[in-house]
């Protein structure tokens, strides 16, 4: 297991505690984890450097809810919003996908709807979207299950088995859902987790990073940065985008395409 591996499960052992107990202390942490109190420092350092929670003497309480960051949502009640919006936008992605593609594509409701649009197309997917397993899907698309830990609420496969399959991998197209995109903050989701899978995803691309993603993400923050903006090459959104936000992306060389 390489160093940043390590790193990242000790950074969800703490966030999961924190959920847990609102607190945490470096010498509790340092006990269950193994390692010295130096490194749960530097942990919590690192942490508190991204705002996901506060510092304190001896250890770290949980951040603060801020009213201007997204929260995460039932993936049930996603699938339920800006349908029409996302159809669309699945479609018109799935346009850019060319037969014997092979594509990542991580997890979200509208990542479904680019899957079921891709009908009638031999392409390989590989994606960490467990929702996908009911959805109904063209025989042609051949769909590989990165597998790992399930989440329930976002219904996707995430940890390290996971990442060191998408590592084992190199496709054509990246291509990703997101709870917002700004252009401050580049991509943003709101479980921690997925930013390793999105960045390993993009890391491991040959070609295009696509992002899909209705107007209702679009100048959205959420807690957790997945990437930069200079990362992505084409963004799907829909005819609703603020056109000064499709100027200030195309400005910095991302296409825009609206469907």
């Amino acid at each position: 297991m390489s160093i940043r591996s390590i790193a990242y499960n000790r950074h969800i052992h703490i966030l999961d505690v924190l959920k847990e107990q609102g607190m945490v202390r470096v010498e509790d942490l340092s006990r269950d984890l193994g390692v010295s109190g130096v490194t749960i420092r530097r942990d919590l350092d690192y942490l508190n450097s991204k705002g996901l929670l506060l510092r304190t003497h001896g250890g770290a309480n949980m951040a603060p809810a801020r009213k201007d960051i997204l929260q995460e949502s039932e993936f049930n009640e996603k699938g339920t919003v800006n349908v029409p919006e996302k159809e669309r936008i699945g479609a018109r992605c799935a346009d850019l996908i060319q037969t014997n593609d092979i594509v990542f594509l991580n997890s979200g409701s509208t990542a479904i709807f680019f899957l079921q649009a891709l009908a009638g197309r031999k392409v390989k997917v590989i994606t960490n979207n467990a929702a996908a397993i009911q959805s109904s899907l063209d025989p042609k698309v051949e769909v590989m299950y990165l597998g790992g830990e399930y989440r329930e609420q976002s219904r996707s496969f995430v940890g390290e088995f996971a990442l060191n399959t998408i590592r084992d991998i190199y496709s054509h197209y990246t291509v990703l859902g997101t709870n917002g995109i700004s252009t401050e903050r580049g991509i943003t989701t709101t479980v921690y987790q997925e930013c390793a899978i999105n960045q390993a995803m993009i890391d491991n691309t040959h070609g295009k990073v696509i992002v899909i993603a209705d107007h209702t993400k679009l100048g959205r923050v959420s807690n957790f940065v997945s990437a930069p903006l200079n990362v992505i090459d084409i963004l799907v959104t829909d005819t609703l985008c603020p056109p000064e936000f499709r100027e200030e992306l195309e400005s910095r060389g991302i296409s825009v395409f609206l469907a």
